[in-house]
């Protein structure tokens, strides 16, 4: 069986959604037989809850983590200026990637691989090293638009921005030197490949796994319609057009009975907001768990909900979208009217949809989802077949040879 050296900086500990969709790859990986290597990075800062690896029941074949400091200090300046003169390239946060090149250096001189598998920055350096110098092949994952000052406004400056003087020559690499790119949604692809000039033939879109098997509990049955909302809804994102939205369906429906639940990163004027709009008997905030305990949370309510930011296009795959999925739940996506949720909505995939820019909108859907769940017609969401592991699992075998 082939031997892969995954190189994720987000992954273990797991501590976030990038952490999670890698973590849910290489248990797809290693169920395979795979013999996996993994290099990933511990994080000084962090303010989520660390999910545990048995929690995954993994079977990696070695694990490395490697430790920097992210702060401005000498000598952090000092690992970044060892970055350029190792890579030809530097950008804020990159140094991680000079510490873990000799970690790899160390793995590559004591095993046979066949494949590097990198995945979110900087680990693309360490991919780009190992190519060139090795001749190793890479298959490079760019679940978000990178470099990251090309995301889609308003969270960057869209697809003209320049970079980062230091990286100057981080798009050339991107397009010499990977064997294959990996997107999560074809309009991601579409959207990079308008700076990356690669051939379609390089390219492969694979979604987040979203297992199947997991959480088969029975639903509880509520007198009232419970929505949850799980993750970050800081700014781009705008969780308030939901309140308003929610604040003219009380309006409307006068005594209904729906509850709202988020638990994850919310605007600090998230408290004012609920007060402002009347909201703070039927909206509450929830604490962060761990991974495997929100899995566990989502079987107590009806609808799980996804708020997007209002970008011209949403070309990103939310991970969530996997995981309320293999929990059996009801979707609601607020987000752009164009996009791979509203895509997922057309067909099928998500349940009910509004616009993210609309609270008039978002209330209409309220209200045909209330009235749905009255009339004992709210419908659970399954996997999608392209997200199923054993689709992920084949599209891997194909690049990989096996």
């Amino acid at each position: 069986m082939k031997r892969i050296l995954f190189i994720a900086p987000e992954s273990f500990p797991i501590n976030g959604a990038e952490a999670i969709v890698n973590v849910k790859l290489l248990k797809v990986l290693c169920d395979a037989g795979y013999v996996i290597d993994v290099v990933s990075r511990k994080r000084k800062w962090t303010d989520y809850p660390l999910s545990e690896l048995k929690d995954f029941q993994l079977h990696i074949n070695s694990l490395h983590i490697v430790e920097v400091d992210n702060r401005l200090n000498l000598s952090t300046i000092w690992m970044h200026l060892l970055t350029f003169l190792t890579f030809g390239i530097v950008y804020k946060g990159a140094h991680w990637a000079y510490s873990a090149l000799q970690v790899c250096k160390k793995l590559i001189k004591e095993n046979r691989y066949d494949v590097i598998v990198t995945k979110s920055s900087p680990g693309e350096l360490i991919g780009y090293w190992i190519r060139k110098n090795k001749g190793i092949k890479w298959i490079a994952t760019w679940n978000d638009p990178f470099p990251m000052e090309k995301y889609p406004e308003p969270y960057g400056r869209g697809v003209q921005a320049k970079g980062f003087v230091g990286a100057k020559y981080l798009i050339p690499m991107m397009q010499q030197f990977p064997d294959f790119h990996i997107f999560p949604s074809d309009r991601l692809r579409d959207y990079m490949l308008h700076y990356i000039n690669v051939p379609i033939e390089k390219t492969r879109v694979i979604a987040h796994v979203s297992f199947k098997e997991y959480l088969e509990h029975p639903s509880e049955k509520h007198k009232e319609l419970k929505i949850i909302h799980s993750g970050n809804v800081n700014y781009p994102r705008n969780p308030f057009s939901f309140l308003k939205g929610l604040s003219l369906f009380y309006q409307e429906v006068v005594g209904a009975s729906l509850l709202v639940d988020f638990q994850g990163v919310l605007p600090v004027d998230f408290v004012d907001k609920l007060k402002e709009f009347g909201l703070q008997s039927f909206v509450h905030v929830l604490p962060p768990v761990q991974y495997a305990n929100s899995l566990e949370q989502l079987q107590h309510y009806d609808v799980a909900m996804l708020i997007e930011a209002p970008c011209k296009e949403g070309i990103f795959l939310p991970t969530k979208v996997g995981d309320y999925m293999q929990a059996h739940k009801t979707i609601f996506a607020i987000s752009p009217v164009r996009g791979v949720l509203k895509d997922l909505y057309d067909s099928g995939d998500v349940q009910y949809f509004a616009d993210c820019e609309s609270p008039t909108r978002i209330k209409e859907e309220l209200k045909r989802m209330y009235e749905d769940f009255r009339e004992n017609k709210i419908k659970k969401s399954f996997p999608k077949q392209e997200y199923t592991p054993e689709y992920v699992l084949a599209q891997y075998q194909e690049i990989l040879g096996i």
